[in-house]
């Protein structure tokens, strides 16, 4: 699917700097005459998914980890980026902007999934084309949705476009967006069925997909919402049950599987011959290039590289380190490395020790200095692009779903409502990779086992804080305090906004006050 990313330069304007110049070009391309083509409505499809690549500054899922007991907010200085900071310390408000970034970015790609489900059935393509175009859509959507639900909680749904005199919209009741996610992925799964894709186009959604991030929100559901013991209905219908049937089938029928080596995911100088994104593992990976030619921050249809990269990585490193030098961002906490037990291959592809691996002086102590940075995502100097800005442009991945996630989440839903053997199979399966031939099975396996295995596995991809919300807020006060120790290491949460996070004040304001703040903001 990187060879989608070009048309991220067309999709949303429809032109690129050229064709601007093409008078002819403008008059043929309106809005009327542009949805009918299979090439017109590619490029519509791929609008919509051109706002997962919006991880400006503090993105999504880096702040998801500075608010974890993962990480702190690091950077530069005390003043910078100090709206992470305030999130880790519980003191964040209404009017930071990395809430209306996302707030925005999120509704972006609601609003092309929606022109896009809008106007593909009057268009001129085959109805088995539509068919699996809608289906790419609607996870799209989803995903937007379940993002901004677990964020803020009390959004409004928004299943089409709106007319001027509907843009002030209340939040709607968070047991209508869960149906609607369900609703949506579940079409998803039946109009994918089948769809494969050959090697330039991987990247794109599949039928698997929807399967585990149904799993993945049902799971949340349960432990905020419900009983805690995955015996739940989720609004759509949706049981414990259900989604367990649904892992199950991406286990057995999708054709993914571990990667042999851990490494192997993140592209470092041990494994950089064997790195494959869009690999075996990656259910669904949102897609990056180091071939955006624009040079300005905040340009969404021209950048189209992982911007978190430079922000996580190393400071002032050497000329013959082999990581760019980037700002510092999200020092991982020591109570996170001292997490892994002697032998887990995982902790030294998920935490770059700055000491031991590019030596004293050979580098920048960022803010909040632990000794210790998010590996996994830091820029390397093998990925600068020679065209565009080279900041902007780096083409790492985000592995938003893995198999090892789709196997931990199996084992849970197996303790409660299935065979304690069959998690213990999954445990068993991705704690051998960690440790390999050293490695002994176990016959059974707890529900504290599986959190804590999937602590280690997904350390820093911004999983774990969601894994902790859904535990209970008692779970996510105790892992943040521990890494409370005074000073600049300073986190806490905000007990009375219940693990949610601020309604943007902004939207606020846009929506005459339909919208309402969330309690504790």
């Amino acid at each position: 699917m990187k060879k989608i990313i070009y048309i991220l330069l067309f999709a949303v304007t429809f032109m690129g700097c050229d064709d601007y110049l093409e008078k002819d070009l403008v008059v043929e391309q309106t809005e009327e005459n542009f949805y009918r083509t299979e090439d017109d409505m590619y490029r519509a499809l791929v609008a919509a998914y051109e706002p997962l690549q919006r991880n400006w500054g503090e993105s999504l899922q880096l702040t998801m980890d500075i608010v974890s007991d993962d990480a702190y907010g690091g950077g530069g200085s005390a003043t910078d980026g100090v709206s992470g900071k305030k999130a880790d310390r519980g003191i964040t408000t209404a009017s930071e902007g990395m809430w209306s970034a996302m707030w925005n970015d999120h509704y972006a790609g609601v609003y092309g999934a929606n022109v896009f489900l809008e106007k593909v059935d009057a268009s001129e393509i085959s109805e088995e084309q539509k068919t699996q175009f809608k289906g790419e859509a609607l996870f799209l959507r989803a995903y937007y949705y379940a993002n901004l639900v677990r964020v803020f909680e009390n959004v409004p749904l928004i299943t089409k476009t709106l007319a001027s005199s509907e843009y002030s919209q209340a939040a709607a009741p968070v047991a209508d967006v869960y149906a609607q996610i369900v609703s949506d992925l579940e079409t998803s799964i039946s109009y994918l069925e089948g769809v494969t894709y050959d090697n330039d186009q991987k990247g794109r959604v599949t039928e698997w997909a929807p399967r585990a991030l149904l799993a993945r929100m049902f799971l949340f559901y349960d432990g905020v919402y419900g009983s805690g013991d995955a015996s739940s209905t989720m609004p759509g219908d949706v049981t414990g049950s259900d989604v367990l049937t649904y892992l199950n089938q991406v286990i057995t029928n999708s054709g993914a599987d571990l990667l042999p080596d851990f490494g192997n995911l993140w592209g470092h100088s041990e494994f950089t011959d064997s790195w494959v994104e869009n690999s075996i593992e990656g259910v669904f990976e949102v897609q990056f290039s180091n071939q955006g030619e624009g040079w300005q921050w905040y340009n969404a249809p021209f950048d189209i590289g992982n911007k978190m990269v430079v922000f996580v990585g190393p400071r002032g490193t050497s000329a013959d380190s082999e990581y760019y030098s980037g700002w510092g961002f999200s020092p991982a906490t020591q109570q996170l490395y001292d997490s892994y037990q002697e032998g887990d291959l995982r902790r030294d592809f998920t935490l770059l020790d700055m000491v031991a691996e590019l030596g004293e002086g050979n580098f920048e102590e960022a803010d909040q200095y632990t000794g210790y940075l998010n590996k996994k995502y830091a820029g390397l100097k093998s990925q600068v692009p020679v065209v565009g800005q080279e900041q902007l442009n780096f083409p790492q991945n985000y592995i938003s779903i893995r198999f090892a996630d789709v196997l931990l989440m199996a084992a849970e839903l197996e303790i409660h409502l299935g065979s304690a053997a069959n998690a213990a199979v999954h445990y068993n399966k991705v704690r051998a990779r960690a440790f390999g031939e050293s490695y002994s099975s176990v016959s059974t396996v707890t529900l504290e086992q599986i959190f804590e295995e999937r602590k280690l596995e997904f350390a820093l991809e911004g999983i774990r804080y969601w894994d902790l919300l859904r535990r209970g807020m008692p779970v996510l006060e105790s892992a943040v305090q521990a890494t409370n120790l005074g000073g600049i290491y300073d986190s806490a949460v905000n007990t009375a906004a219940r693990g949610f996070w601020p309604i943007p004040s902004t939207e606020i304001a846009l929506s005459n006050n339909a919208l309402k703040q969330n309690d504790g903001y």
